[in-house]
C-alpha cells in the first residue's frame, strides 16, 4: 500500500477553477447570494426528498430551506435565530403578505409551523440527537414524500417570486 498525502478539495479565492464540475462554494462574488443559497437548498432538498434514501437530512434541509425563506422575506434585519415561530412573528409585526389571507400562504404559513412544532430548535434533523438528548425527531415517525415535496416546492416559488431582483427594462 503506498502512502497518501492529504491534498486539500478546497481552492483558494484566487485559484482558478481547475475542474469544469468546480462546486462554487464562496457567496462572495454573487449578484444574490441569499436568492443562490435558497436554490442551492432547494435543489438539494427535492434531490434528497426524491431518493427516499435519507430520511432525517430531507427533513433537515426542509427546515433550512423555511428558515432561509423566511429568513429572505423578513431581509437582513432578521433576528439571528433558527426559531420558526420567532421569525414568523418578525413577519408578521411587518403585516407581510406571507401571512395574509392567501390559500398558498396559508399552506406555506402552516407547513412553517408544523415545522417549528416537530423542530422548535431547530437541531432535530441536524444530529442523531437534539440538544436535550433525546432521538432526533423522536416526535414523529416519517413523512410522506410526494406531500413533503409539494410544500418545498411550494415554499421555494412563493419565495423565489418575492426575493428575485426585478429586471428594469433598458
Amino acid at each position: 500500500m503506498s502512502a497518501m498525502s492529504y491534498i486539500s478539495p478546497f481552492g483558494t479565492m484566487d485559484s482558478d477553477h481547475e475542474w469544469a464540475d468546480a462546486l462554487c462554494l464562496s457567496r462572495t462574488h454573487c449578484e444574490n447570494a441569499a436568492e443562490d443559497t435558497f436554490g442551492e437548498f432547494f435543489t438539494a432538498a427535492i434531490a434528497v426528498i426524491d431518493t427516499g434514501a435519507a430520511a432525517q437530512p430531507a427533513f433537515f434541509l426542509a427546515r433550512q430551506l423555511a428558515e432561509l425563506a423566511l429568513k429572505a422575506l423578513i431581509g437582513p434585519e432578521h433576528k439571528k435565530v433558527h426559531d420558526l415561530e420567532t421569525l414568523l412573528e418578525q413577519l408578521a409585526q411587518r403585516n407581510d403578505d406571507l401571512l395574509g389571507p392567501g390559500a398558498e400562504q396559508l399552506l406555506i404559513a402552516e407547513f412553517f409551523r408544523d415545522l417549528h412544532r416537530i423542530d422548535p430548535k431547530g437541531d432535530e434533523g441536524r444530529y442523531p440527537a437534539s440538544r436535550s438528548g433525546t432521538p432526533a425527531l423522536a416526535a414523529v415517525c416519517c413523512a410522506n414524500p410526494a406531500l413533503l415535496r409539494e410544500y418545498v416546492t411550494l415554499v421555494y416559488q412563493y419565495t423565489q417570486k418575492r426575493i428575485a431582483p426585478v429586471e428594469q427594462p433598458a
